[in-house]
């Protein structure tokens, strides 16, 4: 009997429901330009109204009738008058507001002067041409977003000019220039794309198309690094070109920093004093917590975000709209998989014992644990999680080499180095193991510990395994002890990766034996 068709239903609280079946992915993405996904229930997948998304449409050429339109073609009833006019009037704040240069100061204006003498934004209603120094479009952006006015940007031209191109032997692949030719229609924006699918490669090539001054800020000095091999390695670049910024070394015409860094001292003193022609945020829905909003006031001609997701359980994920821009970019991992530029993946739930104690858990657990490594014996593995303590005795008791954000740079280097080697191929790293590092090798990853974990962190953690290789298939087990609030989390952080398409088999610990490797 084949699959039955999927639907959408529109429902009277103004949500969508897609039900399972054939063809909900390309229903999925039409609900997805208006919509996040909230939940998943028995019946289907249920999403609700996101003005981030409305307004990533808007900055992609719709208007509220195309993407009406779309979803009236799959939609089992009729649109309800108040959800058409809820769209419209989300899509219509769009553009509204907008920041133009005028020389080193910016000018606040609107296609409606009544929404600036509506909203407050913090400004001197005083000047008539709402002027606004450099360092302060940032705080006003994120005050506008909130009020529920996004601020456009107008693309300033660039002041320098550094010529910078791809190497003859690096030919970007045809969702890559896609995702570069979208960010070059949009001016400013976000590119999205799982981990393993080449996101460097697409910033490096975008720095290319600018070719002028860039910085590129990143979450860790793991990921600067990976930075800088790349550019020298894929572009005409020379190592004296590009450095990563210390306290003591000077600007070059590509500088690459942490976002600590570029947040605090002498390096963001420095950095907010320089002409950038282009700034690339690598893992941007990093950018939100609040030590990094300094960095968004970056004196920049273009600005480019990079990220494999922008959902963050805070809901914050309208800032990074505000600094950066909308997502212009993005395609399901699923269908990449189905292409061959990412591994496939297959995700399972492990449900661990019901168990009357912490240390009895914890036994549980380590035979779980023992039996996977077992079961992908001679695979490269990672145990991945954030309970320290928890994942210091799961390395103790496996004799497995572990990383934190507390092992030294020289030991994280050559571990991880050894890793990609081949010479160790078991590993337990913690949170620095979930975002911007590239191993891969990586072929099995175990979660554990992973309570209050995010969909954030479960998209990050899957795509350290997703780099592709002849016959690979990435195996990710996410373990849960029953009888807790781990069960309620996991529902939560598997939403982003179902919506996806990946899909959970839930396992108990008995199964384990039965799992075939590939």
């Amino acid at each position: 009997m084949g699959m039955t068709q999927s639907q959408l239903i529109i429902q009277r609280d103004l949500s969508m429901v897609v039900t399972p079946g054939y063809g909900r992915d390309q229903i999925a993405a039409v609900v997805r330009c208006c919509a996040e996904l909230s939940k998943i229930v028995a019946g289907g997948y249920v999403y609700r109204l996101s003005p981030v998304a409305i307004w990533g449409s808007a900055a992609r050429g719709m208007t509220a009738a195309d993407l009406l339109g779309q979803i009236d073609r799959y939609s089992v009833n009729e649109i309800p008058a108040s959800l058409a006019a809820r769209v419209s009037e989300i899509m219509a704040r769009y553009g509204v507001l907008g920041i133009h240069p005028e020389g080193d100061m910016f000018r606040l204006v609107s296609s409606d002067p009544s929404v600036l003498q509506s909203i407050d934004l913090g400004i001197d209603t005083d000047d008539p041409e709402y002027r606004i120094p450099l360092r302060q479009v940032g705080r006003l952006k994120l005050m506008a977003a909130r009020a529920g006015w996004p601020v456009t940007d107008t693309v300033r031209p660039v002041a320098e000019r550094l010529p910078i191109c791809l190497n003859d032997d690096v030919v970007l692949r045809r969702y890559q220039r896609e995702a570069v030719d979208a960010f070059q229609r949009a001016g400013n924006g976000v590119i999205l794309l799982p981990c393993g699918a080449g996101k460097t490669i697409v910033g490096v090539a975008a720095a290319c198309e600018v070719s002028s001054p860039t910085l590129i800020l990143g979450p860790s000095r793991s990921v600067a690094e990976q930075w800088q091999h790349t550019l020298v390695q894929a572009t005409s670049l020379t190592s004296g070109q590009v450095s990563i910024a210390t306290p003591d070394s000077p600007a070059t015409p590509v500088t690459i920093a942490t976002y600590h860094a570029a947040s605090f001292g002498q390096v963001a003193g420095r950095l907010l004093d320089h002409p950038w022609g282009l700034v690339i945020y690598d893992e941007v829905q990093s950018l939100p917590a609040d030590v990094f909003r300094l960095s968004a006031a970056l004196p920049a001609s273009r600005k480019l975000g990079l990220s494999a997701t922008l959902v963050r359980e805070d809901g914050r994920q309208a800032e990074v709209f505000a600094l950066i821009g909308p997502p212009v970019y993005d395609v399901p991992w699923i269908e990449l998989e189905q292409q061959g530029w990412i591994a496939p993946a297959r995700c399972a739930e492990v449900r661990i014992p019901e168990a009357v104690s912490d240390e009895q858990r914890s036994r549980y657990r380590n035979a779980v644990i023992e039996r996977l490594l077992a079961l992908h014996s001679g695979q490269q593995t990672l145990i991945v999680g954030s309970n320290l303590a928890g994942l210091g005795a799961i390395s103790r008791r496996f004799n497995i080499p572990m990383l934190s954000g507390k092992s030294g740079r020289e030991r994280r280097n050559s571990t991880m180095d050894a890793f990609r080697s081949g010479d160790i191929t078991r590993l337990v790293m913690s949170k620095i193991g979930s975002v911007g590092i590239d191993l891969p090798g990586a072929e099995v990853l175990i979660q554990v510990s992973g309570t209050f974990g995010s969909r954030q962190e479960e998209a990050q953690r899957l795509g350290r395994l997703l780099r592709p290789a002849p016959g690979k298939v990435a195996r990710f087990y996410s373990l849960v002890s029953t009888g807790t609030a781990e069960v309620r989390y996991a529902e939560k952080r598997q939403r982003f990766l179902v919506e996806q398409g990946y899909e959970y088999d839930l396992l108990d610990a008995a199964d384990i034996p039965r799992i075939r490797r590939q």
